[in-house]
């Protein structure tokens, strides 16, 4: 009893420290919205997503270069690691959130999805799903962004 005292105490303290708002529609779509109004042509970035390290190098709507943990990724669909991608990921998240038949089905309301966009670009800085006990935790946190010309 005590250690789980302790875990929720320090977790508390983890989501408090963190100046990040609630995941909400609204807030992804301004997060989007002001990402395309920059207009970024080309970027690198580091991040880190369910504790794999993730770097992508994207330029005019192609992925140049990506590795995952160092390697070259599995997949075929290199946009999903994308600052784009990443939009993508919090709306299958959202989706999953609403859906009655889906992965958080009968606890939803447990669910806390907390997320920081960059002021100035939108893209996510940080992103902390935790689900009261039910270990479906996830997590997204940006190393490095970089503009590329």
């Amino acid at each position: 009893m005590a250690a789980a005292f302790i875990v929720g105490a320090g977790g508390a303290v983890f989501w408090f420290r963190e100046p990040m708002g609630p995941l909400t529609r609204e807030a992804l779509a301004t997060a989007r919205q002001q990402w395309r109004a920059a207009g970024i042509r080309g970027y690198s970035v580091r991040y880190r997503m369910h504790g794999s390290e993730y770097s992508i190098q994207w330029r005019d709507g192609i992925v140049e270069h990506a590795l995952v943990d160092g390697r070259p990724p599995t997949t075929t669909d290199l946009n999903a690691y994308t600052i784009d991608g990443l939009f993508d990921t919090l709306e299958l998240e959202l989706d999953n959130l609403e859906d009655p038949a889906g992965p958080f089905a009968g606890y939803a309301k447990t669910v806390l999805m907390r997320v920081r966009f960059n002021h100035n670009l939108g893209y996510v800085e940080r992103y902390l799903r935790s689900s009261a006990g039910q270990g479906r935790g996830a997590s997204i946190e940006m190393i490095e962004f970089t503009i590329r010309g």
